[in-house]
């Protein structure tokens, strides 16, 4: 069963095999997040070519992989024949590799989702190959959504109180009673709702006040 995961980037290198427009996305993808990319590939796109990956042109029905694949944290296939995909993957899963194979969603080991930033959130979406466009486009749906909700009030009044929760209670348990609280104070999140920032951090400020005050009677 696959699990929704944010990995730092950065700390990936990256081997794509393919420099079609798939394998550029996915190369471009991972560059830009920070992580070491190697493209294997006899013909890259002019965009791969100037991206400033590492670039190795070989013919991938001729040359030994496995040099590659041991250096990399994650392959990724991205070519266009069935039979080459299916060899290439075979001998990454073989040697223990996480594979992202965009020629095979139901074997591939990791999805690359769709995804963008809405109100400090990062959301996405995958149909795990099924239905890429509607998968896409829910993107919309659910910024929109998120937009006209109170979501974008509540996260910028519970970034500021969990900033200063921080500097005043040092216990990572206790702080947690209060961000509960927030979520169940009735005051709070009708204050949120009706768009009331002010009004919100506020009384977030009252409620973490009280449970300052409380912790400090305790010791």
């Amino acid at each position: 069963m696959r699990i929704p995961l944010w990995v730092e980037a950065s700390r990936l290198k990256v081997l794509v095999f393919g420099g079609g427009s798939v394998g550029t996305r996915r190369a471009k993808l991972f560059h830009l997040a920070g992580a070491r990319v190697r493209v294997v590939a006899r013909d890259v796109s002019p965009e791969l070519e100037a991206l400033g990956v590492e670039i190795r042109r070989a013919d991938l029905w001729q040359y030994d992989p496995r040099q590659d694949i041991e250096w990399a944290d994650l392959v990724v296939i991205a070519v266009n024949v069935s039979e080459l995909a299916e060899r290439l993957f075979k001998l990454a899963e073989g040697m223990g590799k996480l594979v992202n194979d965009a020629t095979d969603a139901s074997r591939t080991h990791v999805v690359v989702p769709y995804e963008r930033e809405v109100a400090g959130l990062r959301i996405a979406v995958t149909s795990e190959g099924a239905a890429g466009t509607p998968a896409r486009l829910s993107l919309d749906v659910i910024e929109e959504c998120i937009k006209r909700s109170w979501i974008p009030t509540f996260y910028e009044v519970y970034s500021v109180l969990k900033k200063e929760a921080k500097a005043w209670i040092p216990d990572a348990k206790q702080r947690l009673r209060f961000y509960q609280q927030l979520a169940e104070d009735g005051v709070f999140m009708s204050l949120v709702k009706s768009g009331d920032l002010e009004g919100a951090l506020a009384r977030g400020r009252e409620l973490l006040a009280a449970l300052y005050k409380e912790l400090n009677r305790q010791t």
